[in-house]
């Protein structure tokens, strides 16, 4: 057993509505990491392998401009979850994500996550179900600041 607590993943929008022995499982394969101030946790245009529960500290979001420059995109506080449509997407990673400060993540990687998957069908089901929440949101989101910069 990893030793992560199942509470790291009850308030958090994509573990909704899983059971506790559910989140057991998850709890069972996920990995803590600590990352130094400005070390680098993924890259734009790798394969997403991995969701990330930022336990504590902070990440900054960083999109490639073109020009071999950053451009922050959002700065992720304790709590944060990023990484997780890489469950649903085999795209490569849309953003770079880097320590603001030393963080302290977890960690739960998508094959881990598969073989969870194999057997138990309800777990994936919520899952997916919640990442679907997630994206229609900030689809939402996305939908109203672009009515508000074209008014």
């Amino acid at each position: 057993m990893s030793g992560i607590a199942i509470e790291i993943f009850q308030d958090k929008h994509v573990f909704f509505g899983l059971a506790d022995e559910q989140l057991k499982k998850i709890a069972e394969v996920a990995e803590q990491r600590i990352y130094s101030e400005s070390e680098l946790i993924c890259r734009e245009g790798e394969k997403g392998d991995a969701m990330f529960i930022i336990e504590t500290g902070s990440v900054d979001v960083l999109k490639g401009d073109g020009n071999g420059e950053e451009l922050l995109l959002a700065t992720l506080p304790h709590g944060s979850v990023f990484g997780e449509m890489s469950l649903v997407n085999v795209e490569p990673r849309s953003a770079t994500v880097r320590a603001k400060e030393t963080t302290v993540a977890i960690i739960v990687e998508n094959n881990a996550l598969a073989e969870i998957f194999n057997d138990d069908r309800e777990l994936l089901i919520i899952l997916l179900l919640n990442i679907t929440r997630i994206l229609s949101k900030r689809l939402r989101l996305t939908n109203d600041r672009l009515l508000s910069i074209n008014s």
